[in-house]
């Protein structure tokens, strides 16, 4: 998943009038690795925000975790929404281009500053994306914002995501008889609904471990192999190694012989949220390998067994999922 985005200031007279000569447009900025990690993951992309402006003269890159020499005192806060907001890219991914509008008050800011950029708290927190303020030649430059004039700074942030099912790995396990069972493993969309264009910004990937299920399915994708709801919690792991990668990890999950018996285990998904996947019409599209879309659909990981496995009331079963992100 990938995140790029612009920035632009605007200053206006007190009767708000925009000072062009004095304004900055369409620039680009970095989206830091833990920014892309708190949107993507951690609360989801459509967050309030708070806009900080500065005077450090460094370039911003992924790595940083501020801004140079921020001044105090943030905007109001500003969030954004899914709808209409996003574009099928016609590969398999969408683009959901977010746009905030962040408005000090007249005399908020006052001085020359050379940097601006986003957080997701009114004080600390994570800086999310931020640049030194450039002219429209990309060479680092200055405003001064006087005490009768006010800043507005708008804020657009893209980011891009899985609209589909990917193949992401594949394998043989094999029992303690040396019975062998082929499987795949499929990343899930983004989002719990997937249909580019919906109103529903839930997502399957923000780390929640309130409600960590695997769900044991028959190959019609609606049997239910486990309870009621065909589902077992379990305990897990998330981590960010500061560089883009997100890992997610379950841990060893072990079924004792008294803990079910199944014929045609097919489909173990992983790390659902909150609320199981209603069985309404079938719990996964057989054919895309994708959980239905749903506001309780938040399986981020799903493996599918090409040949169903088959665990009797003599036998144990045990099962361990990794799931790799790259931001």
């Amino acid at each position: 998943m990938s995140a790029k985005g612009r920035y632009g200031l605007s200053i206006l007279d007190k009767n708000g009038k925009i000072k062009k000569e004095k304004s900055i447009d369409n620039n680009t900025n970095v989206v830091t690795y833990e920014g892309a990690y708190t949107a993507l993951i951690k609360e989801g992309i459509f967050d309030s925000y708070y806009a900080a402006i500065g005077t450090g003269t460094t370039e911003i890159i992924r790595s940083v975790s501020s801004l140079g020499a921020e001044d105090s005192g943030r905007s109001p806060s500003a969030s954004a929404s899914r709808s209409g907001n996003e574009v099928d890219n016609g590969d398999g991914t969408s683009t959901v281009t977010l746009s905030r509008s962040f408005t000090f008050s007249i005399g908020a800011k006052v001085g020359t500053f050379s940097e601006v950029g986003v957080y997701d708290s009114s004080t600390g927190g994570t800086f999310i994306a931020g640049q030194l303020i450039k002219d429209e030649f990309g060479s680092p430059t200055t405003v001064t914002i006087l005490a009768d004039e006010q800043l507005v700074v708008t804020y657009i942030l893209e980011w891009t995501v899985p609209t589909v099912s990917q193949l992401i790995g594949s394998g043989t396990l094999t029992d303690n008889a040396s019975n062998t069972y082929d499987y795949e493993v499929y990343a899930q969309p983004y989002f719990a609904e997937y249909s580019v264009g919906s109103t529903n910004s839930l997502d399957r990937y923000t780390n929640d471990f309130s409600g960590n299920e695997i769900g044991f399915y028959a190959a019609d994708g609606t049997t239910s192999l486990y309870d009621s709801r065909g589902i077992q919690s379990f305990a897990s792991t998330e981590t960010h190694n500061g560089s883009g990668t997100v890992t997610f990890l379950t841990g060893v999950q072990a079924f004792s012989p008294s803990q079910g018996s199944y014929t045609g285990l097919t489909y173990l998904s992983f790390y659902g949220r909150n609320s199981p996947v209603a069985v309404q019409n079938g719990v996964f599209n057989t054919t895309t390998n994708i959980a239905y879309d749903s506001q309780y659909s938040r399986y981020p990981l799903l493996i599918k067994f090409l040949n169903p496995i088959t665990k009797t009331s003599s036998q144990s079963f045990e099962i361990a999922a990794s799931f790799t992100i790259t931001l």
